[in-house]
């Protein structure tokens, strides 16, 4: 789930081409909830409030809930890989949350299960969406001992 408008063809067309090879035991399924209009009555801590309702309503009941924040733990690939095959075997659903442009706030935080940071550097959120599925890709490669990933 990711909070933000329409991205730019080139990471719509690279998400949809993650997507597309993903098989049907691991489906992804991105959702977009709209980002909250930045005016001078709207405070930061309130929009980000705003959004995260928006993400919390649209979440799939029981799901494994984490959120992606540059201050989550980092994993490799291998770690990604085995965290996947974990999901895919004891979870129903897991949702994996993408902030808007002034990301999540500590209450958000707390509230999900997990915390994970795919980078320690700033990404645009429009680009988290095609690094995500790129690596849950590759996690998946993995498992099927693909050789897509090579260490």
């Amino acid at each position: 789930m990711a909070v933000g408008e329409k991205s730019p063809s080139w990471i719509e067309s690279g998400v949809s081409e993650y997507l597309s090879r993903m098989p049907h035991e691991c489906k992804v399924h991105l959702v977009t909830v709209a980002t909250t209009k930045r005016t001078k009555n709207i405070s930061v801590p309130q929009a980000q409030e705003r959004e995260q309702a928006l993400l919390l309503k649209s979440t799939p009941t029981n799901s494994f809930r984490i959120a992606l924040d540059e201050h989550g733990k980092t994993w490799t690939t291998t770690v990604l890989a085995t965290k996947l095959e974990g999901w895919l075997q004891h979870t129903s659903s897991v949702t994996l949350y993408i902030g808007g442009p002034d990301g999540f706030t500590s209450d958000f935080l707390h509230q999900v299960d997990m915390v994970w940071s795919l980078s320690s550097l700033t990404m645009p959120h429009m680009l988290v969406r095609l690094v995500l599925v790129e690596q849950l890709y590759r996690a998946w490669t993995v498992i099927q001992g693909h050789p897509y990933h090579r260490e």
